[in-house]
């Protein structure tokens, strides 16, 4: 018994320390693990028609209303019932966005709903058979083009779609009007003397005229389903820095403009028509 007791002793005593050294290496180990990447609050999803777009954590898709040129939610009422808003407190996007885009705004119903690039985001919930709106499911884009004021929310649009009270300035008269914005919200004119004289466009606005109204000259590539780029061509105008040729982008055959009383600002609707010459492109 003796010769027992003896033996174990020394073999608890080498064990404890052991033990507290494997924990301890253990335990380094661990904490020195990088944590996992959080999972995405956005992120993008393709899709065969839409092409890709914005989508919640679950894979919802995400929308933006062209009536939100503002920056508010425009959708009230029974609208809110079919376009819930969408908002996330804590934002985290996959790779291919990025956070600074995203903001947070409170409706008028005292909701905070979360923004792209100035849009507010909604989903889409139609109502089914028994009149019950249903929110639709992951991977569905049933939404877009809508009354088509309706599109996936996607970051690389360089055309997009608004509709919002315009007031021309021979009539006076204010108005729902759908038009063309470029990528930053910048509103898109046309010329009607472009229209009547089509073989001279690029001298119909030149000189003071193009300081005022400034050609848009960029290519637009992404836009919402409800454009076609096939509506979409350029014109060559000799008028460029130093007598260079530049290009002037055309909508259905009329060259597209700015207005520089709109200051490049978002939701600047300034030139409809001014002389009764210049309008809105509508689409």
């Amino acid at each position: 018994m003796f010769g027992y007791h003896s033996y174990a002793r020394p073999l608890g005593w080498v064990a404890g320390p052991l033990l507290a050294l494997a924990l301890s290496f253990g335990g380094c180990h661990n904490s020195d693990s990088p944590d996992p990447a959080p999972t995405p609050t956005i992120a993008m999803a393709p899709d065969a028609v839409a092409g890709p777009h914005m989508v919640d954590a679950a894979g919802n898709t995400l929308y933006y209303f062209a009536r939100d040129l503002s920056g508010t939610n425009n959708c009230t009422g029974g609208c809110a019932s079919v376009w819930p808003i969408f908002y996330a407190p804590n934002i985290v996007v996959s790779g291919d966005l990025k956070a600074s885009d995203f903001g947070t705004i409170t409706t008028s119903t005292g909701q905070q709903q979360t923004t792209y690039k100035g849009w507010p985001m909604y989903y889409y919930a139609p109502a089914d058979a028994s009149g019950q709106f249903v929110r639709e499911k992951p991977g569905q884009v049933t939404g877009d083009k809508v009354g088509s004021v309706w599109f996936t929310m996607r970051p690389d649009y360089s055309m997009l779609l608004a509709r919002t009270n315009v007031t021309n300035k021979t009539t006076n008269a204010t108005g729902l009007k759908s038009f063309l914005i470029d990528g930053q919200g910048r509103t898109l004119y046309t010329f009607a003397k472009d229209q009547t004289s089509p073989s001279t466009q690029p001298t119909n606005c030149t000189g003071g005229c193009a300081s005022v109204w400034p050609v848009y000259g960029e290519v637009p590539t992404v836009m919402p389903s409800g454009l076609k780029a096939s509506d979409f061509g350029s014109i060559t105008r000799a008028d460029g820095p130093g007598g260079a040729s530049r290009q002037q982008t055309t909508y259905k055959g009329l060259p597209l403009y700015y207005y520089t009383p709109d200051n490049s600002a978002r939701n600047t609707v300034e030139g409809d028509g001014v002389g009764n010459v210049w309008m809105v492109a509508a689409p």
